[in-house]
Parts: C-alpha cells; sequence; structure tokens
C-alpha cells in the first residue's frame, strides 16, 4: 500500500504529469520531440495563479506548432520578451536580450500567453506557455 502511494504520488509530481495537465487546462498539446521541459503549474493558489511551461523544439518546427494555436500573421516583428512568471524558465545562448515573438489569447476563458524564441539554444526554438488566472 505505501509503495503504490509513493509511485502514485511520483508519477501525480512528474514533470511529464505536470505538463499534461497544464497543457490540457489551456488547450495545448507538448510535442513529443520536446526536450528541457520546465513546468511551474501550482495546483491551488491562495490569491490568484500564476502558471508557466517550456520546452524546446527543433527551429526548423516553432512555425507549424504554433500555427495550431494562433495565426502567424499576428506575431509580428521580434522584440525583446520579457520574463513569464512561474519558475519554468529555459535560458537561452543570449539571455540578456533574447528576441523573440510574444502573443495572448484566450481558451475556455483561460488567458494564455505564448512566447517563442526562434533561436535559443544549439538548433532549437523556446517555447513557453503562460496563464494569470
Amino acid at each position: 500500500m505505501v509503495v503504490a502511494l509513493v509511485v502514485g504520488a511520483v508519477v501525480y509530481f512528474s514533470t511529464g504529469h505536470r505538463a499534461a495537465r497544464m497543457a490540457d487546462r489551456i488547450g495545448v498539446s507538448v510535442p513529443n520531440n520536446a526536450t528541457d521541459l520546465q513546468v511551474d503549474d501550482p495546483p491551488f493558489a491562495l490569491q490568484g495563479n500564476c502558471s508557466a511551461m517550456a520546452f524546446l523544439i527543433p527551429k526548423d518546427e516553432w512555425r507549424a506548432y504554433v500555427a495550431k494555436y494562433v495565426d502567424l500573421d499576428t506575431l509580428g516583428a521580434p522584440n525583446t520578451l520579457w520574463e513569464l512568471c512561474g519558475q519554468a524558465h529555459i535560458t537561452c545562448d543570449s539571455d540578456i536580450y533574447v528576441k523573440g515573438f510574444a502573443v495572448s489569447s484566450q481558451w475556455e476563458g483561460i488567458k494564455r500567453r505564448l512566447q517563442i524564441t526562434p533561436d535559443c539554444v544549439d538548433g532549437k526554438a523556446r517555447i513557453a506557455w503562460g496563464t494569470d488566472d
């Protein structure tokens, strides 16, 4: 019984499980080839809630991924990105003044923010989702 509880807790709090839970809540997916997955999605908050999820995907795949959720024409020109709230951070090679795209959208009443850094590290793009509930 104790072993089952420990195994259940490990699975529940695993990064993959937390990412799947957050992705489902905000209506997105985490690609199978995503690496460096980071998630900060508290199960509850006393006042407001701030969640973030970030991962890396191959640089040549970010547009196809993002197009599933937002119109690429709304991205505009790359700009200096701000940090999303939460602790899901992936450091890019030039992290001081990282340039990328940022867009906000709504899904089932949840305001979600998306940041894309096309050239983050080692030929990979950083995708970061955030919410302020």
